[in-house]
């Protein structure tokens, strides 16, 4: 994974806002009624049927994406050399698919986020 000393400022910014372009680009057609994408104050907030909201909040300082859902949290640094963001905890979890993946169990709708 990436040490975060490794990003600067405007490289990070950057693949942030490729991330939520790709992951909005996404849901451009699916139902709003089944999940619906929005972007409020740098987080992105992927809301899904019965209010269930899916959070993914830039971490600047240590260069990181925090995304929250339900009960659990994942903090993923960016890898260079995969050019994908990875769970910091080393369990292989990419962010684009865990969303995919969310999408698919709550929503019912299949999404394919561009990497």
């Amino acid at each position: 994974m990436a040490n975060p000393t490794t990003l600067d400022e405007p490289t990070y910014r950057h693949l942030l806002d490729e991330t939520f372009k790709h992951i909005d680009a996404a849901f451009e057609d699916v139902d709003p009624d089944l999940a619906e994408v929005s972007l409020a104050l740098g987080t992105l907030t992927i809301t899904y049927p019965g209010n269930m909201r899916m959070m993914l909040t830039p971490q600047p300082s240590p260069r990181q994406l925090w995304v929250a859902f339900r009960d659990r949290a994942w903090h993923f640094d960016y890898d260079l050399g995969q050019k994908r963001w990875l769970d910091d905890r080393g369990l292989g979890i990419e962010v684009c698919k865990l969303i995919e993946d969310t999408t698919r169990e709550v929503a019912r709708v299949d999404v394919k986020i561009a990497r």
